[in-house]
């Protein structure tokens, strides 16, 4: 089984190839024009594992929350894909991948995606043996973030995007330590959404390149940058 896994939902535009034995290759840039070089990262990625499209039996892909036009771009390039080479799509959420890639901290994990205007995309996970999700995905105000996170008395690591434009607000917590994720974590990373994906694979969460829809929470703004 090899998944190809594609996140185009914030500025990083990643993908990667993983099997059940982890990482095969990554590409990852920050780079706004996801629709010139996602495919060319995607083919250059399989030329470089020495890997034949035929040979993909999944492809992953984030179905957000994130940038719309990003997630639009993402979604576009799984279902072609997926139609092309008759595979099924398993969308996994860009707050599962980012707190997947600090899943080992002991703690309280609290992805951030910026949403705009002081508001972030979130949702709680307590990390350690094993990654165990604690809330469903919201659309907060970044300054509500303090307060949640205080209920659960432990120590909690923020990671995503929205650390970047909040960071002073989210320090106000009463915890016993906070942490931000070193630069490296804090991008999206297509192997964290590919690991993922292996879990709703044995679950059967799988959809169609027609089915598959990117999940967006609220709707764009009508002036929003194109990414």
């Amino acid at each position: 089984m090899k998944v190809l896994a594609i996140d185009s939902s914030s500025n990083t535009a990643t993908v990667a190839l993983v099997d059940k034995n982890g990482l095969i290759g990554e590409f990852s840039i920050n780079h706004l024009r996801h629709s010139i070089i996602l495919m060319p990262m995607i083919d250059e990625l399989l030329k470089m594992a020495e890997t034949k499209k035929e040979e993909i039996t999944h492809i992953a892909v984030c179905k957000g929350p994130g940038s719309f036009t990003g997630l639009r771009i993402g979604a576009a390039t799984a279902k072609g894909l997926a139609q092309a080479l008759n595979v099924p799509i398993v969308g996994v959420s860009s707050l599962d991948g980012l707190a997947f890639n600090v899943r080992e901290f002991r703690g309280i994990i609290c992805p951030v995606v910026d949403a705009l205007r002081g508001y972030v995309y979130t949702s709680l996970y307590r990390g350690g043996a094993e990654l165990i999700s604690l809330s469903d995905v919201t659309l907060k105000e970044a300054r509500e973030l303090p307060d949640i996170v205080n209920k659960y008395n432990d120590d909690v690591i923020y990671i995503g995007d929205g650390i970047i434009p909040y960071k002073d607000v989210l320090k106000s917590v009463s915890s016993k330590d906070v942490f931000f994720a070193s630069p490296v974590n804090n991008i999206s990373r297509a192997s964290s959404i590919g690991m993922m994906a292996f879990e709703k694979i044995a679950k059967g969460e799988l959809c169609t390149y027609i089915d598959f829809k990117p999940y967006y929470i609220r709707k764009p703004a009508p002036l929003e940058n194109a990414n």
